[in-house]
């Protein structure tokens, strides 16, 4: 029987100099431990929380109610896919998923209702009856997708390409991506249509990497649109079974993984790492891979003035945004309430743009204009087993970070009188809506609670409560400093930082790293990928 695999991180632990540490275990650092520990290398993996997986991971509350803090689906999961094949890889085999099935998202945009279904074919069909006038247009939208989609996946590959590749065909495929990469998505789509309402349809499902169509690049929208195009799936038994199958394995594979490791410094010396603080305690090592973003490495565990122009580059590119998260606990089923298994983007008007900025704090009377509902128990087919007669529903929106900063250094449950009314507040504006749209919840609801951008500050480590990583602007697909492998000898980065956003976006990062690392020693593991049944 395989234990617990994770342990807490005491003063008495010591790094051998092979040994790659890695920062942060979410999905981009686990792929990347257990990639280079089928490799034959040493690695440990430090986790500041109590609990390890980054935004896979759970919390539970009373009544042995649970939720996930932030996988609410991922698509590409059927099991013929070569992205099952990698989690079932990653996980040994221990991971599975359930189909969300048809819709798999609603959308609700000023009162209408448009359907995302799995397939191609069956989306043009849909989308040609909600827009008979505009079926040209839709089907050069579904060509767009299909030619972003070739690009997309030069431009990432070439990531993990050596100086000299990187310099002389790596440039070729960047340039071919900014076709893409260099526009907005609204641009993108204004140049096949002109009809907004056809537009704010095709964006509805925006929210999944954070901006509205005119600050996104097209080319995370066509990456997050191609990626659900076949539909959704949930894992099954809750998100946290992602990180706890993949720590199964890797400690079948010796490598550690200890929590309450906060790294506070990572030391450098003439551009080469020597070390890292962590607990307050100096450990000497020379491999890092940092899994905690651009902005926390560079600006907080090295510090700018250790760091060369060309970094400080990435830097600049902003933090995504913010969320506000309500969580509702049911003592009913989801079934016996009638609730759906697939997500709500729920839209008070076609003006994405406008509504993205605007805020959800303050007056009690404002309604909320935007919301993403998700309904985790509902997809879940393990839910009813370990939790019967409960059901449990979040509801998403976007959150300025600034509006809560000054509560950043309070203590967690204990940030004042002023801090709760805001989050009174949005759980006013959040259940009248859940209500209205839902009534059959009422007589049920035996918890709510409220998360705010500093809550994911205190537990990701993420400065300004940010989601998302990096924007996924235009600015920031043509960094091409965004690689593993740094100007700081040692150091490499994992995470969504490098790829892009969600589950496989932090997958491929690993991927990308460990690739990075044993160069050629991946074929055989991608061999054995592929050739698994």
């Amino acid at each position: 029987m395989v234990t617990k695999s994770y342990k807490k991180f005491t003063s008495d632990i010591q790094f051998t100099p092979d040994t790659y540490v890695i920062i942060g275990s979410g999905i981009g650092g686990l792929t990347t431990a257990v990639f280079l520990a089928k490799a034959g290398k040493k690695v440990a993996v430090l986790e500041q929380h109590y609990t390890p997986g980054g935004f896979t991971h759970a919390f539970k509350r009373k009544q042995g109610l649970s939720w996930d803090v932030g996988v609410h689906y991922v698509g590409n999961m059927d099991e013929t896919t070569e992205l099952r094949r990698i989690f079932n890889y990653l996980s040994a085999d221990r991971l599975d998923w359930d189909a969300i099935g048809d819709p798999y998202d609603v959308a609700w945009i000023g009162g209408k209702k448009y359907e995302f279904v799995a397939g191609k074919e069956h989306f043009r069909k849909k989308f040609h009856a909600y827009f008979p006038e505009d079926t040209e247009a839709i089907d050069a939208y579904l060509a767009l997708l299909d030619t972003s989609a070739k690009r997309n996946m030069l431009f990432f590959i070439q990531k993990a390409f050596p100086t000299f590749l990187a310099m002389t065909l790596g440039r070729v495929f960047r340039k071919l991506h900014s076709r893409f990469s260099k526009k907005s998505t609204y641009d993108v789509l204004r140049e096949i249509t002109d009809n907004e309402s056809l537009i704010a349809a095709l964006c509805a499902q925006c929210g999944n990497y954070g901006l509205s169509p005119k600050e996104s690049s097209f080319a995370i929208h066509s990456i997050v649109v191609n990626h659900f195009m076949e539909g959704g799936y949930y894992p099954r038994g809750g998100a946290n079974q992602i990180h706890k199958t993949i720590i199964r394995h890797l400690q079948q594979l010796n490598v550690t993984v200890y929590v309450k490791a906060k790294v506070e410094k990572i030391h450098i010396d003439h551009q080469r790492v020597q070390g890292l603080v962590v607990n307050g305690t100096t450990y000497a090592c020379k491999h890092v891979i940092s899994g905690v973003g651009v902005h926390t490495t560079f600006r907080h565990l090295i510090g700018q003035e250790k760091i060369k122009h060309r970094l400080q580059k990435l830097t600049a590119i902003s933090a995504s945004t913010a969320h506000l998260c309500l969580y509702i606990g049911l003592n009913k089923s989801a079934a016996s309430l009638a609730l759906p298994k697939y997500n709500v983007w729920w839209y008070d008007t076609q003006d994405i743009d406008t509504i993205a900025t605007a805020t959800v704090v303050g007056d009690e009377t404002t309604p909320l204009s935007f919301a993403y509902i998700s309904f985790a128990s509902a997809k879940d087919s393990e839910w009813d087993r370990e939790h019967p007669d409960m059901a449990t529903i979040q509801l998403i929106v976007k959150a300025n970070y600034q509006d809560f900063e000054a509560y950043k250094e309070a203590p967690w449950l204990n940030r004042g009188e002023a801090y709760t009314a805001m989050k009174n507040t949005f759980m006013k504006k959040g259940m009248d809506l859940l209500t209205k749209l839902y009534p059959q919840i009422t007589p049920h609801i035996i918890h709510k609670e409220v998360s705010t951008p500093v809550s994911t500050r205190t537990f990701s480590g993420y400065a300004q409560g940010e989601m998302y990583g990096l924007t996924h602007t235009p600015l920031r697909f043509q960094e091409n400093k965004l690689t593993p492998k740094t100007a700081i000898k040692g150091l490499y980065l994992t995470g969504q930082d490098i790829t892009v956003v969600g589950v496989a976006g932090a997958m491929a990062s690993g991927i990308l790293t460990a690739s990075t690392i044993i160069k050629w020693k991946m074929r055989q593991q991608f061999k054995e990928i592929m050739t698994a049944h």
